[in-house]
């Protein structure tokens, strides 16, 4: 059976080593030069948020003697390079997949080298694909820097500056800590949505471990047992400008597919006065930015670390296989009824880490493609 699997990063790989290893003949095709493009292109201090042992991809261990407790942006490569060698995955480099489209019983994947047949297509192009950055109104006309926070590598250059990050969830709590660390003149982070606080160990315990837990019970248990975790870990955070949070973790990871943040060093920083929390932006004035409430500040850069989409409209938006919010209807090794042997991996979130939940998909998804190996033959 042959498969194209589109996208060399954790999900496709893994998807990839799993189908391989059940008999099919898979491809993988990668539009950039090497194996975990988006995450080389990660800024320089980003790590993971779950453990090596439980970032692992089937069939080859992630130790952390080897690649670190949790593994830094460059050790997260290299085990991706060392996991596609290991599996002796082929994989197509310079390849752009730009439609997938169906034609009698086989699928049509079209690329930037021509079209290419398949029995099976896994969709693995990343979760994090197309930065959003707001349309605020006079954006054009702001005489400082604006960038999203994709385009962010390191705080070196931003000291002595003023910086507005937008946005204090995962990425824009990093980033905040960052921009103080390297002396930055002045950090605002502004607040729309306020952030569900963690820590990447409780108790010398990975979070994620106790989020196997958390996910067998009710959300509202969830969302109230991280509620009290996060109150006995940093304490009431209102007092330091930082709004609570309106819903909870497994409240938002169900609704929102948001994680929560994981603290490093942004908490610290709130309450020693580093870090001022502003309303949410509005708009812009010239060299001013516009808050809600009708504050304004005026920083020399403007960081939005305002989340991104899947971006899979183009590739198979015509296929009705996306939800309203642009994911994947089906997972876990399950195709859309109107689009069979179409499958996705690398697009759920829970409290376990996306990592472990990729893992876990791809074994799914190779189960479900033997079964239908098995009824063909």
């Amino acid at each position: 059976m042959k498969v194209i699997v589109c996208g060399a990063g954790a999900a496709g790989l893994a998807a990839a080593a799993t189908l391989q290893r059940s008999g099919a003949d898979v491809t993988v095709l990668e539009r950039a030069d090497a194996v975990g493009a988006s995450w080389r292109s990660r800024y320089d201090g980003l790590r993971l948020n779950t453990t090596a042992r439980m970032s692992a991809l089937p069939g080859m261990p992630c130790r952390s003697r080897e690649y670190g407790e949790f593994p830094s942006r460059d050790d997260w490569v290299r085990y991706l390079g060392d996991f596609a060698a290991h599996h002796r995955l082929h994989v197509r480099f310079g390849v752009e997949v730009t439609r997938i489209t169906r034609a009698a019983d086989r699928w049509i994947v079209e690329t930037s080298c021509g079209p290419i047949d398949s029995d099976i297509v896994v969709v693995a192009v990343g979760h994090d694909c197309q930065a959003l950055v707001p349309d605020w109104p006079g954006r054009d006309g702001f005489g400082g820097e604006l960038l999203h926070s994709s385009a962010y590598r390191n705080a070196d250059r931003f000291g002595g500056r003023a910086v507005l990050v937008v946005g204090p969830n995962v990425t824009g709590t990093e980033i905040a800590h960052h921009l103080v660390a390297a002396g930055a003149a002045r950090v605002w982070v502004s607040c729309r949505t306020p952030p569900n606080l963690i820590q990447r160990k409780i108790f010398g315990v990975s979070v994620n471990v106790l989020g196997m837990a958390l996910e067998r019970l009710p959300v509202r248990v969830a969302d109230a047992v991280c509620r009290l975790t996060a109150w006995f870990l940093f304490g009431d955070l209102q007092r330091y400008g930082l709004p609570a949070a309106g819903d909870g973790v497994a409240t938002r990871l169900r609704n929102r597919h948001q994680a929560p943040a994981y603290d490093d060093g942004f908490v610290a920083d709130l309450k020693a006065g580093h870090i001022d929390v502003v309303p949410a932006v509005c708009g812009f004035d010239g060299d001013d930015v516009l808050l809600d409430g009708g504050a304004r500040v005026r920083p020399d850069v403007v960081i939005a670390a305002t989340g991104y989409r899947c971006g899979l409209e183009r590739l198979v938006g015509h296929l009705g296989v996306l939800d309203d919010s642009g994911r994947p209807v089906a997972s876990r090794g399950h195709t859309h009824p109107e689009a069979p042997g179409l499958y996705f991996n690398g697009y759920r979130v829970d409290m376990t880490g996306q990592l472990r939940l990729m893992r876990r998909d791809a074994e799914a998804l190779s189960a479900a493609v033997e079964r239908v190996a098995a009824r063909l033959s």
